[in-house]
């Protein structure tokens, strides 16, 4: 077999690119892969990292196709998965089954020249593993087996030993079982993965008996003794837990791909009883006002950092980092862990990249640590398709892979438990809630009822729910669900109301509704309200929404006006119900609630046809002044209007006029005196220009601002109180933060790269006609991926188009947001968020 190549390097900046071509010729006649692409491979691969010291070509097509998991045998021979079976159509050609290659490299040149069989037979394999012990692990989407002492075999004895099976109707290829993992200090234990499932119902059986069973809770992940003993869940609400690794700390961590329409995917820091947030059962986009991606609700724990699309492999690359695989961004990851509280904070730069025919997946390392080796699944096809790649990076220097010594923590007392539910660190209120879960006797229903903390009661009340599910009408701690429901804290609410809607509480129905006539009800208790009832209701098996049902509510005038002008006040704008016909008939309301949420729904509705409807009410002088200055605003980008709006300058109510001045002002029609602003990092500065705003904030002025489009524009991509965008954080509860008052918030408007968390940071990208975009990855949409820019507009960028992409670590909020303001209305601003009023 002789496998030519041709190798050069150019240096660009800070960027090396290989430009790599293979030419392979000569196959041996009994391994004449004819369903193999004898297509050369030539494009250029990026090194951006200057540990790597140069990049070849293993193998590929048609020695190796569609691979999938890698691992390196202490010998140094390369064992590769081989998948022929992943979505696999009728006019492939390759064998029936999946098998294991085993690649060498005899005269140590960097390139493959010998490969044997060493095992075929398995179906929708994803994921390899060498143990210290020598055997090789192997997982398929249905179980974990292993073949004994592989690392000193050519061939497999036989079938694997079964150590972890999956008993399941589910099949799709690669969200069931994977992402092995050893904890470099404790060999005799395995780690592993479990996706989404399409909700199917599973149980697992390890080797000794034990059995953990499941179904639409969303992915998993999992430990067992490397025998397949003593097996134990370890967290849940992952989409699909694809690739899993330990640090040299004994941290393990999971790379999770993202639902629909939820980006980005995440890289999570796995801990025993951790609860991610997704639950397949609420549908595939993770927008249901029941499930969440960031670690929002109660119980939850968010990502440590966003990870690329479609992440596939996660590896240790020493102290402190870890290398994560992204199969549609066509690169692979670096990823610095800093400490936070009790768990990490993920950057993220890049290793490596190439075209969009560079797909990496599994890695595995040299026995000397020098040389990083990875799968390449080439093709964005997910039917098997003839091509393939194995990559090895040859390092400079060895990579540290020795473990370190590690606190394992001895298990928490009752009371240490009880004291960490009202922890600020979501990891030591995790571990709190897992503790008291493991101790049910000594729980009391209402034992909840007795914290001050509103977090601490929510999550004594999570450990309750945890307690009893799975139970239905038979659980334990059931009686509870009406005092959380009548809770006067909406975090408390939230977890009666998902309690009834898990498990199907259907008796619960009239306390539902009861808790919808609660005059302090908010927007994520009238969300979420709305989708339990759905829930313990006959479907119709559709992505659940509320908007129609929110609407319903809106417009029925026998409901009380809080909950429809909270109804109102939570539906898209965009909504196809939601109509300038439907809206001009609730701006007749003799409700002033509810005329006050139409005519700011009205204010952001996007049809041209609003505007007639808005300068009816700003001029009806019969109107109160709040929502005549709130339909003033909405005029600021409608034309045929500036003679109302001079009229109004002189209007008797002095909001009115005030708002009319402003309108024109930012029409560019009026100038008006500004003060000198200080320097981005002068904080005192700004703090002494806002003092001299004299009196208290007017939050109604400030609301104004934060949903003007000219202005504050701050609803483009955050939400307060049900209204606006889920771009960036929601500010609905920031006024409830202990350590946030007028200083914080001043220093993050001025400056918002002061604190960034890791999922909102934009990527800036360099297209192939030399354009430079930068945005936030907002969702998928084919080849296209979408992004929001600074100005809150969603743009589309062709994948083929980009030439080069990074992570940027200043934020997507624009800076100089208060530079167009007064003193006075960065002061009414800031109160408006400090109150989380909306009256």
């Amino acid at each position: 077999m002789n496998w030519n190549r041709f190798f050069g390097a150019a240096v660009r900046g800070s960027v090396v690119v290989l430009t790599v071509t293979f030419l392979v010729s000569d196959l041996a006649a009994e391994e004449n892969a004819i369903w193999g692409s004898d297509e050369p491979t030539r494009f250029d691969l990026k090194i951006h990292h200057p540990s790597i010291d140069e990049v070849t070509l293993f193998a590929s097509h048609p020695q190796i196709v569609t691979p999938v998991g890698i691992a390196v045998a202490p010998d140094g021979r390369v064992f590769v998965q081989e998948n022929h079976t992943h979505k696999r159509e009728t006019k492939y050609k390759g064998p029936d089954k999946d098998r294991i290659l085993v690649f060498e490299d005899t005269d140590s040149d960097g390139i493959a020249d010998k490969r044997s069989v060493f095992y075929e037979g398995h179906t929708f394999s994803t994921d390899l593993l060498f143990g210290p012990d020598g055997h090789l692990y192997v997982s398929t989407r249905w179980f974990i087996g292993r073949f004994p002492n592989a690392a000193s075999k050519a061939t497999a004895d036989g079938e694997p030993e079964k150590l972890v099976v999956c008993e399941t109707d589910g099949n799709y290829p690669h969200n069931g079982v994977g992402g092995l993992a050893i904890d470099p200090a404790k060999p005799d234990w395995l780690a592993f993965g479990f996706g989404e499932n399409l909700g199917a119902d599973y149980r697992f059986v390890g080797s000794d008996g034990t059995e953990l069973s499941g179904g639409a809770e969303g992915g998993s992940t999992y430990r067992c003794r490397t025998d397949g003993s003593q097996l134990t869940r370890l967290s849940t609400g992952h989409w699909n837990a694809f690739g899993m690794a330990y640090d040299l700390k004994g941290n393990l961590f999971s790379t999770d791909n993202d639902p629909n329409a939820t980006p980005p995917n995440r890289l999570l820091h796995v801990i025993p009883g951790a609860d991610f947030g997704y639950e397949y059962r609420y549908g595939r986009s993770g927008r249901h006002p029941l499930v969440c991606w960031y670690g929002e609700n109660p119980g939850t724990l968010g990502m440590i950092g966003a990870l690329g699309e479609a992440a596939c492999g996660l590896i240790s690359f020493g102290p402190g980092q870890l290398l994560s695989a992204s199969w549609t961004d066509n690169r692979v990851d670096l990823h610095g862990l800093t400490t936070k509280g009790e768990s990490f904070v993920a950057s993220r730069e890049p290793f490596l990249s190439g075209p969009d025919d560079f797909r990496p997946v599994h890695f595995a390392y040299s026995p000397d640590r020098t040389e990083l080796y990875f799968t390449d699944w080439v093709k964005i096809s997910y039917p098997v398709h003839g091509h393939g790649r194995i990559w090895r990076v040859k390092l400079k220097q060895p990579v540290d892979l020795d473990a370190r010594p590690r606190d394992d923590g001895s298990r928490l007392s009752f009371d240490e438990a009880m004291g960490r539910l009202g922890s600020d660190d979501p990891y030591a209120q995790t571990r709190a809630i897992a503790s008291l879960v493991s101790t049910p006797d000594l729980l009391d229903p209402m034992g909840w009822q007795h914290f001050e903390s509103a977090t601490a009661k929510a999550n004594y009340a999570v450990a309750l729910k945890r307690i009893d599910n799975g139970r239905g009408r038979q659980g334990r701690f059931i009686e509870a669900i009406p005092s959380l429901l009548n809770d006067p804290d909406s975090e408390v609410r939230f977890i009666g109301i998902k309690w009834i809607a898990d498990e199907g509480l259907d008796q619960y129905r009239s306390d539902l509704q009861r808790t919808l006539q609660r005059g302090d009800l908010r927007p994520r208790d009238l969300r979420s309200i709305v989708a339990a009832l759905a829930a313990i209701s006959e479907g119709d098996g559709k992505e659940f929404s509320p908007d129609q049902t929110l609407l319903d509510l809106a417009v029925d005038p026998q409901k009380p006006a809080s909950l429809r002008s909270l109804a109102l006040r939570n539906i898209r704008a965009d909504h196809p119900g939601m109509t300038v016909k439907v809206l001009a008939t609730l701006v007749q309301s003799d409700v002033t609630a509810v005329q006050r949420e139409a005519v700011r729904s009205l204010a952001l509705h996007p049809k041209p046809d609003r505007a007639k409807v808005l300068a009816d009410v700003a001029a009806d002088d019969s109107i109160d002044s709040v929502t005549r200055a709130d339909a003033i605003a909405g005029l600021v980008d409608a034309a045929g209007f500036d003679k109302l709006l001079q009229r109004l300058t002189k209007d008797a109510d002095a909001a009115v006029s005030a708002e009319a001045k402003r309108t024109l002002v930012a029409k560019g029609l009026a100038e008006r005196k500004l003060d000198p602003k200080p320097s981005v990092d002068d904080l005192s500065g700004w703090q002494a220009l806002v003092d001299t705003a004299a009196g208290q904030g007017n939050i109604a002025v400030g609301r104004r601002l934060f949903f003007h489009p000219s202005l504050g524009g701050c609803y483009k991509c955050h939400a307060m109180n049900g209204r606006g965008n889920q771009i960036g954080p929601d500010l609905s509860t920031i006024h409830r933060q202990s350590d946030i008052d007028r200083d914080w918030l001043l220093k993050h408007i001025v400056n918002p790269n002061a604190e960034m968390a890791p999922y909102y940071r934009p990527q800036q990208l360099l297209t192939l006609d030399g354009e430079i975009l930068t945005g936030l990855v907002v969702g998928r949409e084919g080849q296209k991926q979408a992004y929001v820019g600074n100005d809150g507009v969603i743009f589309y960028v062709d994948k083929n188009d980009i030439e080069e992409r990074r992570e940027l670590m200043s934020s997507i909020m624009p800076s100089g947001l208060l530079d167009t303001m007064t003193a006075h209305e960065i002061r009414d601003l800031i109160a408006y968020l400090l109150s989380g009023d909306e009256s």
